[in-house]
């Protein structure tokens, strides 16, 4: 779900897309898909319809509303991610943890250019992503659900003269070096990410 009140009026500012299957064929392209979502979040009307605690900065009134363990990323970083698009979210079962890769303005002016045959965005100079990533817990809204909470690491890749990596880990999110083949590796895979598309 994205929330842009401009872009999705009719919707109480929210889009939204699905997936299903292992291959993430979309889901639902008529007014009966809208129904089916809209139906299915009446019982959190109160609470913006949102049943996962949404990652944000925001101070709202509701207690419940955001995820302000989640959102705590520490101020002292070069860059504020949360401030930024996402491109992507995907979730490690296997560790306990979720990531979403973050673009700042030039970055999404690239994922804006993609063409129907293009596998991933051409970033260009000026481009930065940040890939942050978190443990999860029990989401108190949905039984079962699992949402981000402390965060882990961000990996940064910035582009300019150089492509440069950074990672940022621990409690304070502190930086941490890499070997060359790592930094390599990372920026690979986080160049390399394709960004979800909404229907």
């Amino acid at each position: 779900m994205v929330k842009a009140a401009s872009d999705y009026k009719t919707t109480a500012g929210w889009g939204w897309g699905r997936w299903r299957d292992l291959d993430l064929k979309p889901y639902g392209h008529d007014g009966a898909f809208v129904e089916e979502c809209t139906g299915c979040h009446l019982p959190v009307r109160g609470d913006d319809d949102v049943y996962t605690l949404p990652i944000t900065p925001a101070q709202p009134a509701g207690v419940e509303v955001v995820n302000h363990r989640a959102a705590a990323l520490p101020l002292n970083l070069s860059y504020r991610p949360l401030e930024w698009k996402a491109i992507t979210i995907y979730v490690d079962p296997r560790n306990h943890s979720v990531a979403t890769l973050f673009g700042n303005d030039v970055a999404m002016k690239a994922v804006h250019a993609m063409t129907s045959g293009d596998k991933f965005p051409a970033y260009f100079h000026g481009a930065v992503l940040a890939l942050v990533t978190w443990a999860q817990r029990d989401d108190p809204h949905w039984f079962g659900a699992r949402i981000p909470d402390v965060p882990l690491s961000m990996e940064c890749v910035e582009m300019g003269r150089a492509t440069v990596y950074r990672r940022f880990a621990g409690p304070a999110l502190t930086a941490e070096g890499a070997t060359l083949q790592e930094a390599a590796q990372r920026k690979s895979l986080i160049m390399g990410l394709p960004p979800a598309q909404l229907p």
